[in-house]
């Protein structure tokens, strides 16, 4: 095999021994870390000299027999023997004696005439031939064969005698009398071999692997392997063994044997070092090292530098993570807690994070119960998951539950640890309620923690247990006297019973108004922006409403999620998609949210209903899909109506009507139908009807919506516009009439400003209806549409505007079609008037408008031209304002009704 950037050295070898053939001795020491080819280098220039003639013995020292009386000597002499030496050197008592490893001192010194013995066979030797002996790992010599040693090399200088020893640089300090003795000789010469740099190591990859990496991937392979060439071709023997294409390298068995070959071959400080640095992690520093081994900094700095020029460490850090597991699992599992523990000591006291300690005590796996071990678990799993790492969260927790000192104790982690699994899998999570729920009744869990098992039940839909420890929690915090324990956060009641109201619209009940003025009981119907704001406004301390902007801003890791939550969904629901979707992106990248499954997954069905009110069908489909992949349809509780309907509108949409069958397959809580979350629910499934030709199911479904909705008392088109569907469903079916009167109703219950539900009504209204008015209810619906964001049902007005002008171009002249801007207003504003006559007050805004342009003197055509709605709509306006304001005709109309600018 080629050997990379040792020319220089080699090249030195072969001048020496050739001066060594003319009678000059020559002594080189090869000196570099473990692994870094001293041997390798030693038999390349071995084998050129045997070429050449020379006479080659080869000795190699060893840890084994450092205590083992001129061990390296007897092999030189074993070898001597089989090259024919005639008298044999040594006496029987002179070799084989062991020495205690206790006390080396014990060797002695090798006898005067052993030294002359020895050094006269090798120079007879050298009468016929050139002879070389190399010494491998000399630093492993027992002490005798190295006085022997020192005794033949200060006698070579004018003998064909050429001796090459390898020693380890971290064995220096070991072989400082050889040094010394040696050194300083003319013909004594020492090389110094380094690790491979990135040509080296690209040089090597081409010879090994048979093709020339890019500067790229030869970086790579030199920073894993440190320029360490027993490394990298251990590394180039895992990348073989894999058959794998030629890229990065991925450390297997052989790296590790290979890793834990060079500690061992090191002095044992470095072992211990490794074991430690490994057991440390991301912690470690060379002060916490010597801490941990109470060395001081200096010796610890020593073998920190053997290692890292031995291409093993990267300062304090393993080049890969594979060689720190090498580490680890090379530790006695025994000392391996003791360490892990003695570690979560040292971090603890020197002030560490939390997850740092944490980890360590996780890896000890001892039984130890201080009250220290439990309170930083705690910290480290809400700094988990403040984080995005929930499933480290849920590690930190089981381990401290194993370690609780009393019941109350028990009963905050238990809600600590059921809080953070719900954030993974809430299906799993619900294995905790029942025990969490008799802790709430018993009063062992209380504060903040006796809300997690609340929130659960109302997340799956159990509202009658939810609604009881409820009242237990309220009960409780009535008791709390000043300077007690806390009580659960009054805002974390009050939105529970909002929650509660706004998912069962259908029982009744009172409401009782808080300290300021809040429900703090509500029940009954509620609309969805009303529970938004509400919410929205008890998820802050702050004594003033925070309005969604604020909210968004003031998002970090740690706000409360409800909050951001309810301010994206006001933006929806205000109609400001654009930025409801840039705020969505832009918390999605938040590793706090997009770790854990149930914040993504929220998120991502917050972005996808945006992105389906503004059209963007595609977004919405993919969003959807991710949000149902993340966290499980079983797991969404009664929440599940919401991303499964954007699922399948949006799949809808794109006609990917296999993927909306598997969407509508999949089971769903009965529950779920006695909430506000079945009517999107209701709205997908017709559409998917509508779409498939089936009209009449359809309508089904929609008035189902409406019926709920009725019944309910929520009929407001902000929570499900399924009039607007419905009047779809009826033109499906050729029943226009009945379309036109639900579009009209529609738009008599929506204000007087532009809106997309109003613009969707319009073009209903249009598709019922081929009259004058058809021309103008479009224009007005494109500019209502364009100002609300909908691009996809902008895209549809427009086309049926360009249809019905080209309608009327063949009839006639016609205006052109213009482009609409979100900003055109050509509406008067109404004068206010309320506080002039009590009467006028219970006027709506939609009644205000006919009302003052019929006083104005408009027919009722040029009344419903003007507000884009029906002659019909318009009487029925005036006969609601005939009777409020007590008159008979227009003409007893009051005139103060008219715009005020005329």
């Amino acid at each position: 095999m080629k050997l990379s950037e040792r020319d220089d050295e080699l090249q030195l070898l072969e001048r020496l021994y050739a001066g060594c053939v003319r009678g000059r001795g020559a002594v080189v020491l090869t000196n570099g870390p473990v692994g870094c080819g001293k041997t390798a280098l030693l038999r390349a220039f071995a084998g050129r000299a045997v070429e050449q003639g020379a006479l080659f013995f080869s000795v190699t020292a060893s840890a084994s027999e450092q205590f083992h009386q001129l061990g390296l000597v007897d092999q030189l002499v074993t070898a001597m023997r089989a090259a024919g030496m005639a008298a044999d050197p040594f006496a029987a008592e002179e070799v084989g004696v062991t020495v205690s490893g206790d006390d080396p001192e014990q060797a002695g010194r090798a006898p005067l005439g052993l030294l002359q013995r020895i050094c006269r066979t090798v120079c007879q030797f050298a009468e016929d031939r050139p002879l070389v002996v190399s010494i491998d790992d000399v630093h492993f010599a027992d002490e005798p064969s190295l006085q022997c040693l020192r005794y033949l090399i200060r006698r070579i200088d004018s003998s064909s005698i050429m001796i090459v020893m390898n020693e380890s640089s971290c064995h220096d300090r070991e072989l400082a009398t050889l040094h010394a003795e040696t050194l300083h000789l003319p013909y004594c010469h020492r090389i110094r071999l380094a690790p491979l740099m990135v040509s080296g190591t690209a040089e090597q990859l081409t010879e090994l692997l048979g093709a020339e990496p890019a500067r790229e991937a030869a970086e790579v392979w030199a920073e894993v392997s440190g320029g360490n060439p027993l490394l990298l071709h251990a590394l180039i023997e895992d990348h073989a063994s894999a058959e794998a294409a030629p890229g990065e390298p991925a450390p297997g068995e052989s790296f590790r044997h290979a890793f834990l070959r060079c500690l061992h071959r090191g002095v044992p400080a470095m072992l211990v070092v490794a074991r430690v640095l490994a057991v440390l992690g991301e912690s470690a520093t060379p002060s916490l090292l010597g801490d941990f081994l109470g060395d001081d900094a200096r010796s610890v700095r020593w073998t920190i530098a053997d290692l890292n020029a031995a291409g093993l460490l990267s300062n304090v850090r393993f080049r890969h993570e594979r060689a720190q597991l090498a580490v680890l699992a090379d530790i006695p599992a025994k000392d391996l807690s003791a360490m892990h523990s003695r570690a979560a000591e040292l971090l603890h006291r020197g002030g560490a994070s939390a997850k740092a300690v944490a980890k360590q005590l996780i890896a000890a796996h001892d039984s130890d119960t201080a009250p220290w071990r439990v309170d930083i678990l705690r910290e480290a799993a809400r700094e988990a998951m403040a984080s995005g790492d929930a499933a480290e969260s849920v590690t930190y927790l089981r381990h401290a539950s194993r370690m609780c000192a009393d019941m109350v104790q028990e009963a905050q982690i238990t809600a600590a640890l059921a809080d953070a699994q719900w954030h993974i899998d809430p299906a799993k999570a619900t294995r905790h309620l029942h025990h969490l729920s008799h802790m709430v009744r018993t009063g062992l869990l209380t504060s903040e923690d006796a809300m997690v098992p609340v929130k659960q039940l109302l997340w799956q839909g159990e509202f009658a247990r939810a609604d009881a420890l409820l009242r237990r929690i309220e009960a409780n915090a009535g008791e709390i006297e000043c300077g007690s324990l806390a009580g659960a956060a009054p805002s974390d009641i009050m939105i529970a019973r909002l929650w509660l109201s706004f998912c069962r619209p259908g029982l009744p009940g009172d409401a009782a108004a808080g300290a300021d003025g809040v429900p703090s009981a509500w029940s009954g119907p509620m609309s969805a922006l009303t529970f938004l704001t509400l919410s929205e406004s008890l998820t802050w301390d702050d004594e003033d409403v925070q309005g969604a902007d604020q909210v968004l801003h003031r998002t970090r890791a740690g706000s409360p999620l409800a909050s951001t939550l309810f301010a994206l969904i006001v933006l929806i629901q205000t109609g400001r998609l654009d930025e409801a979707l840039l705020w969505s992106r832009r918390l999605l990248e938040e590793g706090w949210i997009r770790g854990v499954p149930v914040r993504r997954a929220l998120f991502e069905t917050i972005r996808a209903v945006a992105a389906l009110r503004r059209g963007d069908v595609a977004e919405a489909g993919e969003s959807a899909r991710t949000a149902l992949e993340l966290v499980a349809p079983p797991s969404w509780g009664v929440v599940v109506g919401l991303p499964l309907s954007v699922a399948i509108r949006a799949a809808t949409e794109l006609g990917d009507f296999e993927t909306v069958m598997t969407y509508l397959n999949l089971p769903v809580p009965p529950v779920m139908f006695d909430t506000p979350f079945v009517l999107p629910y209701l709205q997908a499934s017709g559409h998917y009807h509508l779409a498939m030709g089936r009209p009449h199911t359809a309508l089904t479904n929609f008035q189902s919506c409406g019926d709920l909705m009725v019944k309910w008392q929520l009929d407001s088109p902000d929570l499900a516009d399924w009039r607007n569907d419905a009047a779809a469903a009826l033109i499906a079916m050729g029943k226009a009439r009945q379309a036109r009167v639900l579009v009209e109703d529609q738009l008599s219950r929506l204000g007087g400003g532009r809106s997309r539900i109003r613009g969707i009504a319009l073009r209903r209204l249009a598709a019922a209806d081929d009259g004058p008015e058809r021309l103008a209810w479009l224009q007005e619906a494109v500019r209502s549409l364009a100002e609300s964001g909908d691009r996809l049902e902008l895209a549809r007005a427009r086309a049926d505007l360009e249809a019905a002008q080209e309608a009327v171009g063949r009839q006639g002249p016609s205006e052109p079609l213009v482009e609409f801007r979100a900003e055109e207003q050509d509406e008067p504003e109404l004068a206010d008037m309320s506080e002039a006559d009590p009467l006028l007050a219970e006027l709506t805004d939609a009644e205000r408008r006919v009302a003052a342009l019929a006083a104005s003197g408009r027919t009722n055509r040029e009344i419903a031209s003007k507000l884009f709605i029906t002659v019909s709509t318009v009487e029925q306006h005036l006969t609601k304002i005939y009777r409020k304001l007590r008159v008979r005709n227009r003409s007893d109309l009051p005139a103060r009704l008219s715009f005020p600018n005329g």
